[in-house]
């Protein structure tokens, strides 16, 4: 693993760790898509996004063909509900539209009993999920193209791989570090791009590095409720 030294303020942390996606997948405004011929209903859904429906614990947006069951238990991203889908939430991407975000409220009595410390970990986080244009595939050999670029905006890659079968989801999964001026992890970023068509979801979390509430035990529990009957 290679370890940069520059050092990032953490309100461009974000834009630091989507800068490639950002570059790559919304250049243009998507005017690749339109190029290559008929847009499907979920990339037109990009431009003009319309809201689903919640019935019970399922968000359902049909255009995008999502399916998202929010899970009865959830120590950290408790609060899940649909986005505004609104665009230019990320600086670095103003063409990513948020679709739905499941959201903590700081640390609670759940999170303490997990071992989680109320003096480190009370940042307010989330795990949001997006949909942008696919402007470029995501695939094995897109991976060597991501590292270079994260490191080059002075990232710390911890994991960067390929998975086709990662929550029965096709994709490349990052694990990556904002590191400061000595070098030492600040920030870390959990992402994970997988594409449908001319479309690319996104779902990603940014935290403070070592918080140690149960954020990996929530991100395995929500990836597989969070379904998409698109054709890939």
């Amino acid at each position: 693993m290679m370890s940069l030294s520059r050092s990032f303020p953490k309100n461009v942390s974000l834009a630091l760790a989507l800068a490639v996606a950002a570059g790559s997948l919304t250049a243009c405004g998507g005017s690749s898509s339109r190029r290559k011929g008929k847009q499907s209903e979920a990339r037109k859904w990009i431009d003009n996004p319309t809201s689903g429906t919640k019935d019970g614990n399922k968000i359902k947006i049909p255009q995008i063909g999502l399916e998202f069951e929010i899970p009865d238990t959830l120590y950290v991203f408790k609060n899940c509900e649909e986005t505004g889908h609104s665009k230019g939430e990320l600086e670095s991407n103003p063409g990513w539209v948020t679709i739905a975000s499941c959201s903590s409220g700081g640390v609670s009595s759940s999170d303490e009993d997990l071992g989680a410390s109320a003096s480190s970990d009370s940042e307010a986080i989330a795990l949001t999920f997006y949909l942008a244009p696919k402007e470029r595939p995501v695939d094995e050999r897109a991976v060597a193209f991501y590292r270079n670029q994260y490191q080059e905006a002075g990232l710390s890659i911890e994991d960067l791989s390929f998975n086709d079968g990662y929550f029965d989801k096709t994709g490349i999964y990052a694990k990556l570090q904002v590191v400061d001026e000595s070098g030492n992890a600040t920030r870390e970023i959990q992402q994970f791009m997988f594409p449908y068509g001319d479309v690319l979801y996104i779902a990603r979390t940014e935290y403070p590095y070592g918080d140690t509430r149960a954020i990996q035990q929530d991100w395995k529990a929500i990836m597989p409720y969070f379904r998409v009957s698109l054709a890939r």
